[in-house]
């Protein structure tokens, strides 16, 4: 049955307040405020009933920071936003846990940088269009459009990769946006654009001559699978220690 595509809903207003970010702050998942006329981030104001960022500040979520985004983000994240041309609200929560989870497991289990090459072999991105409670009705979405998954069809990706197990249950965290200074311009700015056709290149891949170079990172790869490493254990280490995979310099 063919899906027809309506417009997205308008913005929730956010719920995030003064103390729920404080919290953040001190879990470690948000920068301390340092400056009073350019603070870290700020609680937007309750006047503002769809995202209007000052100058030099982008939207986030408070879920976000909780599955491993920091302030300044990391590289990874900056070649993430680059390559699938987005802002950073169009990532979905899992979206941001798939990154996170993948920087990581390239970090703390083999020792480098997250690797591009390695990442577009992995996975792609698909286009995430919301249910509407009408049959063959679905919706576009002002935030959440980017899923991140594994590459699964006519290949052995999923053997290839670490257990992956992700939380579909997100309710409420679109209405918990806050205003994150964009230092060094590293996150692109918001402009509310709204996604509405999965690109071409969401779905690219390592071009053939290079994919030998991948060999050694699959072979360790699928050593730590067959000992047992997966997703949920990454993130109870990341939580635990209080690790942001997507932040510069953490």
């Amino acid at each position: 049955m063919p899906v027809r595509l309506v417009a997205a809903d308008d913005w929730r207003p956010s719920s995030m307040t003064k103390r729920r970010l404080l919290e953040l702050e001190r879990e470690g998942l948000l920068c301390h405020r340092t400056s009073l006329s350019s603070p870290e981030w700020i609680v937007p104001p309750a006047d503002h009933r769809e995202p209007n960022p000052p100058k030099g500040y982008v939207v986030s979520f408070a879920k976000f920071h909780r599955h491993g985004l920091g302030a300044p983000p990391s590289c990874f994240m900056w070649a993430l936003c680059l390559h699938y041309g987005v802002e950073l609200q169009h990532f979905s929560p899992n979206a941001i846990t798939v990154a996170a989870v993948f920087a990581a497991v390239c970090e703390g289990y083999l020792g480098m940088m997250p690797h591009w090459e390695l990442w577009l072999h992995l996975h792609r991105g698909e286009l995430f269009n919301a249910p509407t409670g009408t049959t063959g009705v679905r919706k576009h979405m002002r935030a959440g459009c980017l899923n991140l998954v594994l590459k699964t069809k006519k290949t052995e990706r999923p053997r290839e990769y670490i257990l992956v197990g992700l939380s579909s249950n997100h309710a409420g965290w679109d209405s918990q946006w806050l205003y994150l200074r964009n230092d060094d311009g590293l996150i692109p700015a918001y402009t509310g654009r709204l996604i509405t056709e999965r690109p071409d290149n969401w779905t690219y891949s390592v071009v053939q001559e290079h994919q030998s170079r991948l060999d050694p990172l699959l072979d360790a790869l699928k050593k730590l699978r067959l000992e047992g490493l997966s997703a949920a254990l990454v993130l109870s280490v990341v939580h635990h220690r209080r690790v942001l995979p997507l932040c510069l310099g953490r």
